[in-house]
């Protein structure tokens, strides 16, 4: 059975598609599962999302497991056979493994049906963006099940190959980015009084976001603040600039946190730009709920960990990127682990990175586990 599923795996990874636009990915993974003889499939209720229904023989609990469609703008450089065929867009984090993953525990479950409970498989669309699991929330698929529990796994490159990493409490932060444009009036460069040039409003606000920056995880008032772009006017040399725009991703371990931190932003925008005489816009995008690990949860992979013999850590700390499975958490009591990809393993989110398939059988043997322990 895994060497079906690492062919399915790189067949994933050969041919990947953008967040929202994974037409081709969700149609694959619905055949898959057809072949196995499953047949509650739904689909067309949240951008190209898959839900999958496996129910057991007598009633019970519900549980859920969810995996990513979508890939990254990113253009490839690895040169091996199952190298993405889409120009400029590759698999760079990880989520044909975590597909690959699902389709072989409702490969298993198709063929082992649970005496009890019914298990669901969801195919998410557009995590990487942060509209998936709000897409699927809204369109009250998932209140047709009284759902127990919630897992997903993401691989981890920097760690052990196939260590499981978990914490209970935040797991991952709230991260949200923003665009600020700032408008002005252009004029000819040699009069720079007669126009109203953004260039001093944006320096003011580069200095006021660098003062929000508190790297050290341990103190709650956690905050990373990353400059994404900075545009300023035109490369036309007898033009004052007349417009800019500025963007930034933030991330803190609460939603109240970054809710506060917003209003600062949109407060100094405002201040700044009404004393310089310019206009203004600001757009907020790519929300990441905080993921929070429900206690019960992280016992139940704890345990399944220890049943299988897999090594366990505990993290001391929150991963620091952003994941849209938060969004679930903060509806169903579940949670997410870490997955070792190897130390040597290129980064997330690089040109080089692959994700590893001797993960296959380690994560689908703790999801097994950890559906088993639930159902029981």
């Amino acid at each position: 059975m895994m060497d079906q599923i690492y062919y399915i795996r790189q067949k994933l990874h050969q041919n990947p598609e953008l967040s929202g636009n994974e037409v081709e990915t969700s149609r694959f993974v619905a055949e898959k599962l057809k072949e196995f003889g499953i047949t509650e499939i739904h689909t067309d209720f949240a951008q190209q999302s898959v839900l999958v229904v496996i129910r057991g023989k007598q009633p019970g609990k519900t549980i859920l497991f969810r995996s990513e469609l979508d890939a990254l703008p990113i253009t490839e450089t690895n040169t091996f056979e199952h190298r993405s065929v889409q120009d400029g867009i590759s698999h760079k984090c990880g989520h044909d493994g975590h597909i690959a993953t699902l389709i072989a525990l409702a490969q298993h479950f198709a063929e082992n049906q649970p005496e009890k409970g019914i298990i669901l498989f969801l195919f998410q669309s557009a995590e990487e963006v942060g509209t998936g699991a709000k897409a699927i929330l809204d369109s009250n698929i998932l209140e047709k099940f009284n759902v127990d529990f919630t897992f997903a796994y993401h691989n981890l490159p920097g760690y052990p190959l196939g260590q499981i990493l978990c914490k209970s409490g935040t797991f991952t932060p709230s991260v949200e980015s923003f665009n600020a444009t700032l408008i002005g009036k252009t004029c000819h460069a040699s009069e720079p009084h007669k126009g109203v040039n953004p260039a001093n409003a944006i320096a003011e606000f580069v200095q006021f976001m660098e003062r929000f920056g508190q790297p050290n995880k341990q103190t709650q008032d956690y905050c990373i603040v990353t400059p994404i772009h900075i545009s300023l006017g035109e490369k036309n040399y007898g033009i004052a600039a007349g417009r800019a725009e500025i963007g930034y991703t933030v991330r803190t371990w609460t939603a109240q946190n970054l809710t506060e931190l917003k209003n600062k932003v949109a407060q100094k925008i405002e201040e700044i730009c009404s004393k310089q005489g310019l206009e203004w816009y600001l757009e907020w995008f790519e929300s990441f709920h905080s993921n929070h690990n429900d206690a019960n949860a992280v016992e139940i992979i704890e345990s399944a960990c220890k049943k299988l013999g897999y090594s366990y850590q505990n993290l001391e700390q929150p991963l620091d990127f952003g994941e849209d499975f938060g969004l679930f958490t903060e509806h169903f009591s579940g949670a997410m682990f870490g997955l070792g990809s190897g130390e040597d393993c290129p980064a997330l989110h690089t040109v080089d990175y692959d994700f590893p398939n001797q993960l296959l059988p380690i994560a689908s043997n703790i999801l097994k586990e950890i559906a088993r322990q639930c159902l029981e």
